[in-house]
Parts: structure tokens; C-alpha cells; sequence
């Protein structure tokens, strides 16, 4: 029996842990231009594909190509990574068609177009749905396996006939030949349990094709990568509607132009294989038999409904028709009552003949207490968040096609949006549903949290982005990421594995879900005055969209050319405005912000919290704000630095001693710009330089978080700096100097791991405050100096860039072993001040973590993972001094007796072994002794390490010269081919001095 055969042998027990041990992993090569236009599907051509270069990498390797697809499949994730970045694949450019820009989300909504010389009216407005709600729910594993005429796929879907009607497409197997499984091995749910596709689909598809060429199970890494794939395919559906509105409110002419019957996309590896053609077999199994015409519950005097026909690359789903239709129609209601200065509810009841629905419409008004003037400010409402109210009708047929005896359904949604954050939460949800007796409002109410408001939230959600947290899932242990391979991630919410249906509910779940996009974007437009035309409603796309809109009531609403008369004028002025604003930033004395009351326990969510909570332990605060043995965030922990010593200041919100009186603009102020509450200038030994980097919705949370912590009262204790550095007011010439305040801006030319990575690491992180040289007057060095190593507190901080001293090169994996877990086996543990850091990184996401290595070894031009050659090298550095070959007897004799005993393998069992030997030690090949001075004098203390001993300083045993001798002999065994280090005994003397000086050079 073949492997592929056991495997389906097994298919209901086997879960994707145990699978992943007999599958091989894929990496897709995407086209550099692939595009969904709104009615067809356009990609790049592939020319041709080298594979010479991928010859040199052990293991076994096959590259898969169909059409323009083109994917690597290896025996690991990192084998396949490194074999698809080293593949030469030639691509020859589509000639593109011009994108269509969309009607934007902020259109003006209050000034109504009015005909001259007419009684009405016009209103037009369009609408869209995107391709794929998001990249996935969470980052997983999605495997297929196919061979024996069957087709199995383990991994996470919302729309299950869509994904199985793309892989029969595929692979010609009938939908009976194919079956889905979630991540522990049970059957999915042949009901969709999502509002649109997701990526998942992309994935699984993506392991499939390279399963059937291989003939083997594939297992495909489903993470914020695929986001790519979520903008290429653009919008799926496009929906333009205009309207005539006489002057007593009555619409007289209503248009509906549909792009297509319906908006499901298929899987990009099907579009790129040139497969997406619909077969019979699959147009049999599909939705697409039923009656999809446009269809509107209400009545209008001029009606007119179309749809354009339906493309090869579509597939049909009824319900996901619905939905779609439904949001258009009722965001455009909405739209018309704004601007025509009509109550929604009204406006709706004025059209309908329908006297069920008008019953049903009437019914949930009351029982919301729907009232014209709902004031978002009402209700002491805290001043960062709004509050909208919006309504929403739908009409279903039944399964016959027959409206009259169709299922209604009519919602009323409040919202809250926080301003700053961008975060949206449903506050309350009315929802009539006319089914007759049989309606099961509890089960109706399960599934309505579970659909809208549960953990995935797929209206609601967080879309990626570079400062969106926790889409990394749970945090993997190092057995878990020893090969270099991610694990599945928790169990799925209840939004992915969908609400169980009795029978007879099936037609109620379509028409519960057809008003819950509407509704909610017209909540949204109710609290904020902007109009969103697609979902999903993401904290990260209603935050800029609030911006932006702040921004241009801030400036003028023309965007007409300024007259030439004008313009000259225009650009004085602008030139003025720019030197001025330039001044009023150098100028010393700032005005200090008033103080506030502490703000109120109930502004901000747990949510935003928790969020705040990740964003201190990404910049460490407390590692700089807590005293040894100290309360947390209290302050008074002092730096040396060249100028004198300063001492970090209490945090916690003490209203007399700590930030407690702090408004949000005076802690934005202090983060971005070093000033603080009172107008003083802070010094950037307070990183400030880097944290300006940080996002609004970031600082925000920070905020948050550090305002909900207990107030702890603390005596400042005072700054010991030379003249003229003593001298705050000198620091805005330095800030003019060496200070951008500006946030961080993705590249998009790199992807969202590097992105994210760059955003924790350049701005919350400050890597760079450590790790980069500064020029004489303490501003970090940038271009070829940028991460070029610096000293801090007597420590070097090694380079993190191609300067590297490590004896084996640092690839991706070895990073992210070091940064998450605190070690590397080819590298050593984190001690000094990467300790604490190390231990807060344990605080974040692990994809954030990954995305941190990500980044660094893109600056060290690092491999993906360790190579052969790296090990090999490796093994021999420890073969080769496993035996002194010097002569250095005292050094020699210290180690034995002090050292040896951890440090050396003499085959004898003990509990405190160094878990990595000391010829890989990257401190024993630097350039400068004073990390492995550091070390001996006050050990390594590995607490942050589970399972790592600490080792033992020997400060108070040790004299200068032995320690002298000590280090010596390390560095002439451990790293025979570097050059002996130049007065070591100066160097311990001055890092035993209680306030040592700490300006020794630069690497």
C-alpha cells in the first residue's frame, strides 16, 4: 500500500499534527503582476524557469509548474523558502488594464446633487466586494493530498462548495472524489459559515495542484503572506445604483447595474494554471442553476434591475448573492435618506407594499426604540468614542424561488467606534426574523454572536498590517520549531467551524446573514459620517479613514488648482509656513500641556488594553523603568552614559509623581517629539528617536495600558550630567539636528512580514538605539553604520548587519530561536542586557517574533535557515578546540578548575552543561573583550531560559589578572585564528569601576 493510500486510509483519525510527519512542504512563486479586474483574470506569462542554482542546497527538491504556476516542494519549510528565493523564474509582462478607481469610501454624503430646472434629486453611488475577506482566520497548515483518483485537504475554509467546485476544476475528480477535513481530521461542514472566501481556499488549492504533480500529501504555510494574494484579486463584485428623489422624499427612479450574477473568485493557483474554466461535472454541483436576478423587496415607480453575464472564473453561491445585494441596496438607502433629510426607517416603510414586512419593520423599530435623533454624544459618552445606530432590511425567497412566501428579516445595529484606535465594537443588535413559529431565537441569537461578533469577526476584524497585533496565533515551544517548521495554530473560533444546523434551518441562515454587513456599515456611517463601500470593516481602515477625514476638515475641503494670480502667493506662503514650523520645533522653551484627571476606567476595551500590554513589552518598557528588585514601571534606574548618569522616571499613573495627569496629547507629544508633560525636553536616552515610529492605534493602547496599572508613588531621583548636556533647552538644536517624528511608512515593495518586522524593530524595539554607533554628539549614525554594533553600559552590542563577528553566519532560524527562545544552539544564550529584552519578547505574538528575525537577517543578508555547510563548519570549530592547544598555563589552569566542568564535553553526566560550546561563542570573536570581561566578572544568568543554568560570576575571586588570563586563554583557544585582544587588564579595570567610563570606540 502507498503512503498517499495509508493516508486516506486514515483520514478521519489523523489530525494535521500527525500528518505533517509524512508530508513534504510547498512554497508558491507568484507572478511579480497578477490581477483580478473585475471581470477577468491577467498575470504575468512565464517565460521559463531555471532551476540550476537550486543544485548546490542538500535535500531533495521538486519544482512544480502548470501553466503560470509555479511552486517548490521540498522535504522542510525552510528547504523549500531557501529553494524558491534561489530559483531564476522569467517572466514576460501582461500588458494591464487601467484600474478602475472605486467611488471612495469618504465621498460626500451631506451635499446632494440637485438637477437645475428639476423637482428631484440624483443620487449615485457604488458599491464593492472584495475577492477575499481576508488572508485566513489564523496561521496554520493546510495539506493536500492526491493520488488513487481521490482528494483529500486538511485546513481552514468559510466556503467549502466553492473550495471543492475549485478543485474538481483542478484536478477533473468529481465533487463525490473530494473531501475536506479541519485541522483535527473531522469532516467540514458542507455549509458556508463565512460572509465571503478567504485565502484558505488560495492555499489549499495552491497544496493541491503540487500534491497531484508530486504524488505525495503537501502541507502549504497559510499566513499574512497570502494578504497578496488578497489585494491581487481586488474586488470580486461591483454594484452601481442611482437614483431620482422627488422633492417629498419619494424616489420616482431606481437603477441597479450588478458587474455579475454573483462574486465568488476562484482560487488564484487554479486562475494561474490556466484551469478555471467551469467544468460540468462542477457547473452540476455548483449553485448556479438557481434564478440569481437582481432582486429588490421594494417598489419603485421606474425600476430597473441588471446584471451583467456571469464569467467562466465565477462561481455561483445564492447566499453570498444575497448578502452582497442586500449591502448595496441598503447602504444606498441609507445613502438617499441622508440626503434627503429622511428618517431610514421611514424612507424603507414608504416603498414597501409588502405587509408582512412592513409588520416585521415596524415590530423591531419599537422593540429598538428607533429614534430620528440619536445623538452619538449623548449619554456622557467619553470623547474618543462615537456612536451610530443603523437599520437594515432583507427579503429572501424560499427554496422554490417564491418571494411571496420568502423569509424576511430586518436588523437594527449600535455601534462604538473609538476614534483613535479605529476599533469598532457592536453594542447592540436587534434582529426580527419572519419564519413563523418555528423560529428558534436562541439558536438564532448563538449563531448571530458567533457569525458577527465572534473571535475572527469577519465584519469586524483586524486586517493585516504592519502594526495590527496578534494574527500569530499561540506561541510555538522550541521542540515545536526545532525543524524550522511552524505548527497549527489553536482551534479554530466558532466563526470557522460555523454554527450547527437542524434541519430546516437551513434557508433562516441565508436570510439571517443578508442584513448584517448593511446594517453595521450603516451604524458605522450613523457614528463617523463616513460612508464604507466594501467590507470588512477593519480597525486599521476606519482608523485611516477617520484620519484622513480629520485632516481635510483640518485643511481646506477645495481641491480645485489655486489661480495662476494666485499661486505665487500660495507658495510664499507655504515656504513661510515651512521655516516656521520649522522654528517653533527648534525653539528651546515648549509650553507644558495641563494636567487632566486620571481618564476613566471604562474608555477603553479589554481589547485595547491587552493591545497597549504587547506594545510595552515590544519596547521594553519596564526593562528601562523598573529598578532591580523594584516595582514595575516606578523608574529610577540609572544609565551611564558619556555625558553623565540619568535615571529613568516613574511611569505608573501616580498623579503626583508619575504620568497620572497626563493627557493622551502630552504622552503623544513625549513619545514622538522627547517632551514632556511640563514643556521640558527629555534626552533620548529615552528612546524617542525610535518610538516617533510608532503607529496612533499603538500609542494609543500604550496609553491605555499604562493608565490601568496601579499608581505607584516614587522620589525622583536626580540627573548627574556634565555641563553643558545638563542643559535641556540645548536639546531642540539636537532634535532640529538628528530627530524625524515621523510615524513609520511600510515598503511596498517588501512583503508584510518584512514590514512588520521593520516596524517593531526600527520603531517600538529600538534595536538601533543598542545597536547602531552614534556620532559625538550621541545621535545614532545611519546608511553603512546602521547596525553596525555600538557599547551600552560597558556591553557591546554586536553588529546586526554583513559586519557580523559570528564564527557561523546567522540565518532566519537561528534569529528567531535566539530572539524567542532565548538561545541558539550554533550561537549561545541571550545574557547582559539582551536578557530582559528576551524575556519581553516571550510577552509577544509569534509571528511578531518571526517577523523581528525576518527583518534582521534581511540586514545581515542571512539565509532562511542553517545550511550543511554552516553545521558541518560548526562541528568541526568544536572538534578542534576540543583539546588546548596553547600555552598559556595560568589562563589554562583557571578554566579548568572554574570552567571546564560546563564548558567542556568530558562524558560525564551533569545538570549544568553550557548548551552551546564555546568555539561557536560569538563574544570570543569579536573584535573587543568586553563582553566576555562582563560575563566572568558577573555571570550569565539565564532565568529567562527554561531549562539554562546560570553561570556564576567571579568578580569578588578573581583578580584583574586573572581574569586577564582568563580571557586570554578563552580567546586563543576558542578563536585561534583571531588576533590576540590588546590590554585586557585596563579594560577589566575600568568595567570594575562603579561608574566606569564608557566611551570606548565603536566597531
Amino acid at each position: 500500500m502507498s503512503e498517499g493510500s495509508m493516508l486516506h486510509g486514515q483520514q478521519e483519525q489523523a489530525g494535521i499534527p500527525a500528518l505533517l510527519a509524512k508530508a513534504r512542504f510547498g512554497v508558491v512563486v507568484r507572478p511579480p503582476y497578477y490581477r483580478w479586474n473585475g471581470e477577468r483574470f491577467e498575470s504575468d506569462r512565464l517565460v521559463g524557469v531555471d532551476s540550476s542554482r537550486i543544485a548546490s542546497l542538500s535535500g531533495s527538491i521538486e519544482v512544480v509548474v502548470e501553466g503560470n504556476f509555479v511552486g517548490v516542494v521540498a522535504d522542510s519549510l525552510a528547504l523549500a523558502t531557501d529553494a524558491a528565493k534561489q530559483l531564476k523564474v522569467e517572466w514576460q509582462a501582461v500588458h494591464q488594464t487601467p484600474e478602475q478607481a472605486p467611488e471612495s469610501d469618504q465621498a460626500p454624503s451631506d451635499s446632494p446633487l440637485v438637477m437645475p430646472g428639476q423637482s428631484y434629486m440624483h443620487s449615485n453611488h457604488g458599491y464593492g466586494w472584495p475577492s477575499r475577506m481576508r488572508w485566513g482566520s489564523h496561521p496554520s497548515w493546510v495539506i493536500a493530498d492526491c493520488c488513487d483518483q481521490q482528494l483529500s485537504v486538511w485546513g481552514q475554509t468559510v466556503t467549502p462548495a466553492a473550495l471543492k467546485q475549485d478543485l474538481s476544476r483542478l484536478t477533473a475528480l468529481n465533487i463525490s472524489q473530494i473531501e475536506l477535513y479541519s485541522a483535527d481530521g473531522k469532516h467540514a461542514s458542507n455549509q458556508a459559515s463565512g460572509l465571503g472566501r478567504h485565502c484558505g481556499d488560495d492555499a489549499a488549492v495552491d497544496a493541491a495542484l503540487m500534491s497531484r504533480t508530486v504524488g505525495g500529501p503537501v502541507a502549504v504555510w497559510l499566513d499574512a503572506r497570502y494578504t497578496k494574494d488578497v489585494q491581487a484579486l481586488g474586488q470580486a463584485q461591483r454594484i452601481s445604483l442611482n437614483a431620482d428623489i422627488a422633492s417629498s422624499g419619494e424616489i420616482a427612479r431606481y437603477h441597479y447595474q450588478q458587474a455579475n450574477l454573483t462574486g465568488e473568485v476562484a482560487a488564484v493557483g487554479l486562475l494561474l494554471s490556466g484551469r478555471a474554466a467551469i467544468t460540468p461535472s462542477s457547473a452540476e454541483a455548483s449553485a448556479g442553476e438557481q434564478d440569481t436576478t437582481p432582486f429588490s423587496p421594494y417598489v419603485f415607480r421606474d425600476q430597473y434591475l441588471a446584471a451583467r453575464s456571469q464569467s467562466d472564473s465565477l462561481s455561483t453561491n445564492s447566499t453570498l448573492m444575497g448578502i452582497q445585494q442586500t449591502f448595496a441596496r441598503e447602504s444606498f438607502l441609507d445613502e438617499v435618506a441622508r440626503e434627503s433629510d429622511q428618517d431610514p426607517v421611514a424612507l424603507r416603510l414608504r416603498h414597501l407594499d409588502d405587509a408582512r414586512g412592513i409588520e416585521l419593520i415596524e415590530s423591531v423599530a419599537k422593540r429598538a426604540e428607533w429614534q430620528r435623533a440619536f445623538n452619538p454624544s449623548a449619554d456622557s459618552l467619553p470623547q474618543d468614542l462615537l456612536r451610530g445606530r443603523g437599520f437594515a432590511y432583507s427579503q429572501l425567497p424560499d427554496r422554490e424561488q417564491r418571494v411571496e412566501s420568502g423569509v424576511r428579516s430586518a436588523w437594527i445595529a449600535d455601534v462604538e467606534v473609538n476614534r483613535v484606535t479605529g476599533d469598532v465594537q457592536l453594542t447592540r443588535l436587534v434582529v426580527g426574523q419572519d419564519v413563523g413559529s418555528d423560529v428558534d431565537t436562541d439558536r438564532l441569537q448563538q449563531t448571530l454572536q458567533a457569525r458577527i461578533l465572534g473571535e475572527a469577526r469577519p465584519l469586524l476584524g483586524q486586517a493585516p498590517s504592519f502594526d495590527e497585533w496578534g494574527d500569530g496565533s499561540r506561541t510555538l515551544t522550541k521542540s515545536e520549531y526545532s525543524a524550522g517548521l511552524p505548527t497549527t495554530a489553536s482551534s479554530p473560533s466558532p466563526v470557522e467551524e460555523g454554527v450547527n444546523q437542524t434541519a430546516g434551518e437551513d434557508v433562516l441562515t441565508g436570510a439571517e446573514l443578508s442584513p448584517g454587513v448593511a446594517v453595521i456599515a450603516n451604524a458605522l456611517f450613523d457614528a463617523t459620517g463616513l460612508r464604507f463601500r466594501q467590507p470588512p470593516f477593519t480597525a486599521n481602515r476606519v482608523r485611516q479613514a477617520l484620519e484622513a477625514s480629520s485632516t481635510e476638515e483640518a485643511g481646506s475641503p477645495s481641491k480645485l488648482k489655486p489661480p495662476r494670480s494666485t499661486k505665487r502667493r500660495w507658495l510664499a506662503a507655504a515656504a513661510f509656513t515651512t521655516i516656521a514650523g520649522t522654528a517653533a520645533m527648534a525653539w528651546p522653551w515648549k509650553g507644558a500641556i495641563a494636567p487632566v484627571s486620571r481618564p476613566a476606567a471604562n474608555l477603553y476595551s479589554a481589547e485595547t488594553i491587552e493591545r497597549g500590554r504587547l506594545v510595552a513589552a515590544a519596547g521594553d518598557c519596564a526593562a528601562c523603568h523598573t529598578t532591580e528588585g523594584g516595582v514595575t514601571n516606578a523608574g529610577g534606574r540609572g544609565f551611564e552614559t558619556p555625558f553623565g548618569t540619568l535615571y529613568s522616571t516613574n511611569i505608573t499613573p501616580d498623579e503626583a509623581t508619575g504620568i497620572g495627569q497626563w493627557s493622551y496629547a502630552a504622552f503623544e507629544r513625549a513619545m514622538r517629539h522627547g517632551i514632556s508633560r511640563d514643556g521640558s525636553h527629555l534626552y533620548p536616552a529615552f528612546p524617542y528617536t525610535a518610538f516617533a515610529k510608532t503607529s496612533d492605534a499603538d500609542l494609543q493602547a500604550l496609553y491605555a495600558y499604562l493608565m490601568a496599572q496601579p499608581p505607584v508613588s516614587t522620589e525622583k531621583k536626580a540627573n548627574a550630567l556634565t555641563f553643558p548636556f545638563s542643559v535641556r533647552s540645548l536639546m531642540a538644536g539636537w532634535n532640529t539636528l538628528y530627530h524625524d517624528a515621523t510615524p513609520f511608512q511600510p515598503d511596498p515593495m517588501q512583503s508584510e512580514l518584512y514590514n512588520r518586522g521593520a516596524y517593531l524593530a526600527e520603531g517600538l524595539g529600538h534595536c538601533s538605539a543598542c545597536h547602531s554607533p552614534r556620532n559625538a554628539m550621541g545621535a545614532e549614525k545611519s546608511g553603512e553604520a546602521y547596525f553596525a554594533g555600538a557599547f551600552v553600559d560597558g556591553w557591546e552590542a554586536p553588529p546586526l548587519n554583513t559586519l557580523s563577528r559570528a564564527p557561523i553566519p546567522w540565518s532566519e532560524t537561528s534569529l528567531y530561536d535566539y530572539l524567542r527562545h532565548g538561545e541558539s544552539e550554533l550561537h549561545g544564550v541571550a545574557s547582559g542586557p539582551m536578557a530582559p529584552v528576551v524575556a519581553g519578547l516571550a510577552e509577544l505574538p509569534e509571528y511578531d517574533v518571526r517577523a523581528i528575525a525576518h527583518y534582521v537577517a534581511a540586514q545581515m543578508q542571512a539565509p532562511t535557515s542553517n545550511s550543511d555547510a554552516a553545521v558541518a563548519e560548526a562541528t568541526q570549530r568544536v572538534t578542534s578546540a576540543a583539546v588546548s592547544s596553547t600555552e598559556m598555563e595560568a589562563g589554562e589552569r583557571l578554566f579548568e578548575g572554574a570552567c571546564a566542568a560546563c564548558h567542556v564535553d568530558s562524558g560525564v553526566p551533569t545538570f549544568s552543561r553550557a548548551g552551546t560550546n564555546l568555539a561557536l561563542n560569538t563574544n570570543l570573536h569579536s573584535d573587543h573583550p568586553d563582553n566576555v570581561i562582563q560575563s566572568i566578572l558577573g555571570g550569565v544568568h539565564a532565568e529567562h531560559i527554561p531549562g539554562i543554568g546560570s553561570m556564576p560570576g567571579f568578580a569578588d575571586s578573581f583578580s584583574n589578572t586573572q581574569v586577564a588570563d582568563l580571557t586570554t586563554y578563552l580567546r586563543a583557544r576558542f578563536a585561534p585564528e583571531k588576533a590576540p585582544w590588546q590590554k585586557v587588564k585596563q579594560r577589566i579595570a575600568d568595567i570594575r569601576q562603579p561608574h566606569h567610563n564608557n566611551t570606548h570606540s565603536s566597531p
